[in-house]
């Protein structure tokens, strides 16, 4: 019997100049991919520039903000980012290469989080969601999330158009 993917799957915090390229090479790969269809190319780019820009992360990095890369066998593979906040672990990002979603990794990841919520004593996972990403609703859904309010906010020239969603963690 073969070995399960999460059998070879690692995290690696982000903090060295390396792990922060190696991030940023994932993020150039997987945004244009998931996000022009929802959000067009123009706002891909912008978010590129500003949001996911390595000067971001790192502010993001000093704030508190965990982000760790998601490497199967020691291939990187996707990247995933956490705030530990007040009663709640607020995850800001999750993202796989296109070949490598729909295997299961995403849950292992999912797993990671709750566990790490759990050992900081948090009693929820929150989220934000672009309302228009269907594929990612249904799978946050799919991992106990609910649609708790639509949210939008402006960036820029654009207007993020979010559902915010929670899961409450049982014991």
């Amino acid at each position: 019997m073969g070995k399960k993917l999460s059998e070879g799957l690692t995290y690696q915090k982000v903090e060295t100049t390396k792990a922060l390229e190696k991030l940023s090479e994932l993020i150039q790969m997987i945004w244009p991919e998931v996000f022009t269809p929802v959000i067009g190319a123009a706002q891909v780019a912008y978010m590129l520039e500003t949001y996911q820009s390595i000067e971001q992360i790192k502010r993001e990095i000093d704030d508190g903000v965990q982000y760790e890369i998601i490497s199967l066998d020691e291939e990187a593979v996707g990247y995933l980012a956490y705030e530990l906040q007040e009663n709640q672990l607020f995850i800001s990002k999750v993202y796989l290469l296109a070949s490598y979603r729909g295997q299961g990794l995403s849950r292992q990841a999912f797993n990671r989080l709750e566990d790490i919520a759990r050992q900081e004593s948090k009693d929820k996972l929150h989220l934000h969601v672009n309302r228009y990403n269907a594929r990612a609703i249904a799978v946050y859904q799919h991992y106990g999330f609910d649609i708790d309010k639509a949210i939008d906010t402006p960036l820029g020239d654009f207007v993020l158009n979010d559902y915010w969603m929670t899961k409450t963690l049982s014991d």
